[in-house]
């Protein structure tokens, strides 16, 4: 029975050791990635935001450092500074753009762009060949008709001599029949007297013949005179018609010699016209014909002809024409000071004064133009002569407040540079400066407060951005930060 049972039992613990599990062989086939998802899960849920927020830095708030004339220009609230400028270009308040009234070639171009031109001086001139032509066979009708009235004056006072020469004579024929009328009389008493005598047979009868004949002679002698007389009295009425006509061909001949010399003087009146001068001293802005060109006003020439031969600008009516808002008007008034800034010359400013506001307003940009004139540099010359500003460059004008510093119109004056009083540590001589998303202390040099502003008076340049909340977490004299500006 024992041995039996021996050899019963073997096989069945040979069963058992091959039932044995093997845990080793169980545990290297569970896969491992499962634990690496969970790992990186973990990581980039929790530890990357802190990570990242250490990279990019501490989060703060930054404002720039302004310039202002004034530190009351400066608002109570925000960085609002009460400073009033508008844009716009340069003008000239007096410019001429030259042309003929009428249709004509160019014959004489005399100047370029960019020349001084002084007032009447000929600039250009208009072909005028058939007009001189025109008032050369005038004023040659003039000369003879001249002489033709020196010609007639000359008969005229001929005549005038012949009459008086008749009237001598008739004067004379005049004094002889007189004369003989005398002795006519005193025949004719002496013939009466002697027929008395010879009917009283105190005298002979052959005597009263001859006193009778000494009257029939005196008679004789005195027609004689009279007929004589007569025709010189017909010989100065002769002289008399002829000096009249004379007279009135003068005074025609005159009359034609004032009627050619007045259309002698309305071509030559027209002939200036052909002469284009200067209206007054200036400067050749533009040049819009060449010679040989058809000028002619634009409405009667058409596309081929030219409106205009050059443009002239007063350089000394040079002024500056802005827009400015219809709110900030008030604000505005003339003489007031300026501080003028030419685009095309950065970092220079020049001193003006407003000169008027033109009396209209654009309706579409709500503005009203602005005229602001340039002072006169210090040795009295005009700013256009000393520096090269030219019409229609973009300009900036700043309207200074009546109470400006002096200088605060040419840039000379200096600037305040405020910072907001927040951006200030509470040591009250450093702040935070931001750069490139760095934050670096810096040690400033503070002035006068005006509300919540607080100027720098060394430290600072314009613009730099300060932090202004947030510098408490800064630490250190460098601190890596990200910034909005406020």
């Amino acid at each position: 029975m024992a041995q039996d049972s021996g050899m019963t039992s073997m096989p069945a613990n040979k069963d058992l050791a091959e039932l044995k599990i093997n845990r080793a062989s169980k545990r290297s086939r569970i896969p491992m990635w499962p634990f690496v998802v969970v790992v990186v899960l973990l990581l980039i849920f929790g530890v990357a935001p802190a990570l990242q927020k250490s990279m990019q830095g501490v989060e703060v708030a930054t404002a720039p450092a302004v310039k202002v004339l004034m530190m009351k220009q400066l608002a109570e609230e925000g960085a609002q500074v009460d400073e009033l400028a508008a844009a716009g270009y340069v003008v000239a308040d007096r410019q001429a753009v030259l042309a003929a009234k009428f249709i004509g070639r160019l014959d004489k171009l005399n100047v370029k762009e960019a020349q001084h031109v002084k007032k009447d001086e000929i600039v250009a001139e208009i072909e005028h060949h058939e007009l001189d032509a025109q008032i050369a066979e005038l004023k040659a009708q003039v000369a003879g008709q001249k002489a033709e009235v020196e010609r007639l004056k000359t008969a005229y006072e001929q005549s005038v001599a012949e009459i008086a020469s008749a009237r001598i004579v008739l004067a004379t024929f005049d004094a002889e029949v007189a004369e003989m009328k005398v002795q006519w009389a005193d025949a004719k008493r002496r013939l009466e007297r002697d027929r008395k005598l010879a009917e009283a047979d105190a005298m002979g009868f052959s005597e009263v013949d001859d006193r009778q004949t000494e009257v029939k002679m005196a008679e004789a002698r005195m027609e004689t005179i009279e007929r004589r007389r007569k025709a010189s009295e017909q010989l100065v009425t002769v002289r008399e018609k002829q000096a009249a006509v004379a007279k009135s061909a003068i005074a025609v001949a005159e009359t034609s010699v004032l009627t050619t010399q007045a259309r002698v003087e309305v071509l030559e009146a027209q002939l200036v016209e052909y002469f284009i001068r200067a209206p007054f001293d200036g400067v050749v802005t533009e040049k819009a014909a060449e010679k040989g060109e058809i000028i002619a006003p634009v409405s009667v020439g058409g596309q081929l002809a030219r409106g205009s031969i050059v443009t002239v600008a007063d350089w000394d009516s040079l002024q500056a024409e802005v827009d400015v808002a219809e709110t900030y008007l008030a604000r505005v008034s003339p003489g007031q000071r300026t501080a003028i800034s030419v685009d095309a010359m950065p970092g220079r400013t020049f001193a003006g004064k407003v000169q008027r506001i033109l009396p209209r307003a654009d309706r579409g940009k709500a503005t009203v133009q602005v005229r602001v004139e340039f002072k006169k540099t210090k040795d009295g010359r005009s700013v256009f002569e000393a520096e090269r500003i030219l019409p229609d460059m973009g300009i900036r004008v700043k309207f200074l407040p009546d109470d400006a510093p002096e200088g605060a119109d040419t840039g000379e004056a200096k600037p305040h540079i405020a910072i907001p009083a927040e951006a200030l540590q509470p040591d009250g001589a450093s702040v935070w400066v931001v750069k490139d998303k760095v934050a670096t202390r810096r040690t400033v040099k503070t002035g006068e407060r005006v509300g919540k502003w607080v100027e720098i008076a060394e430290g600072l340049k314009p613009g730099e951005q300060v932090v202004i909340t947030g510098a408490e977490r800064l630490a250190g004299e460098t601190a890596k930060v990200t910034t909005a500006e406020k």
